[in-house]
């Protein structure tokens, strides 16, 4: 269990990947640690802004509710993410006016969910004395800008069973590199799978494609009656991974 981090964590942040030891070393001296339990808020949006979020360990829910009461999940937020950092560089000074707000709500989704949060007021004082730092910052959120807008398009162009095979494939995918990485850094040697475990709720994961549970269910059902894949529980075994492709591309 983590007690505190320190600078070989903020080097696993993405936002922070291009900065130098020295530069870690400060984000680290402007930074505290959070640990949330499954369910536990962090933040709504309209709470008044002090800082933004990294995940260490866990999943972080960001969501909107509507007007009818609905809930959307706009991302899930796993390890070495960052998240409501928009108004630090969108509304500056409201933040050293102490007039923002977080622009949307979240929710941790796993138990032992560990985060540091960073002070917005010293961190905007920082830019402010090294500003050639806040081009690091600029590449990194466009990236981020990049996949948000693939998954807008994904919602909107794609159907249920194209969504989900994307989303199976892609955490398939995922799951792959991370064994790949184990193996290299404790030089050994994993059991390979053709399967995944959802890391979220099927509530939650049907919020995040944009669809309602009934649907999402119906759409398992029908990729296993196909002889795609079998469900059980959290578990998704991919039983032809090459169809599975063909839907998702």
């Amino acid at each position: 269990m983590k007690k505190k981090f320190d600078i070989n964590d903020l080097k696993k942040i993405h936002l922070f990947s291009d900065l130098s030891e020295s530069e870690l070393g400060k984000i680290l001296s402007i930074s505290h640690y959070k640990k949330f339990s499954r369910g536990e808020i962090l933040f709504f949006d309209t709470e008044p802004f002090h800082g933004f979020y990294c995940v260490l360990e866990g999943s972080i829910k960001l969501y909107k509710i509507s007007t009818e009461g609905r809930e959307h999940i706009v991302h899930i937020m796993n390890p070495y993410n960052t998240f409501g950092e928009v108004p630090v560089f969108e509304n500056y000074e409201d933040v050293l006016n102490d007039k923002a707000v977080y622009p949307i709500n979240a929710m941790a989704i796993e138990d032992d969910t560990e985060v540091f949060v960073v002070s917005a007021k010293p961190f905007l004082s920082y830019l402010k004395q090294y500003p050639e730092i806040s081009l690091k910052f600029l590449s990194t959120l466009s990236k981020r800008l990049k996949l948000l807008n693939n998954h807008i398009e994904g919602l909107t162009l794609h159907d249920i069973k194209r969504r989900l095979a994307k989303y199976i494939i892609d955490e398939y995918e995922n799951t792959s590199r991370e064994m790949k990485k184990i193996e290299k850094t404790k030089k050994i040697i994993l059991k390979k799978s053709d399967s995944i475990e959802l890391s979220i709720s099927k509530y939650d994961l049907a919020s995040h494609l944009g669809t309602i549970l009934e649907t999402l269910s119906r759409t398992f059902k029908k990729l296993q009656d196909e002889k795609i894949i079998e469900v059980h529980g959290k578990k998704i075994a991919i039983l032809d991974i090459k169809k599975l492709k063909s839907y998702s591309a």
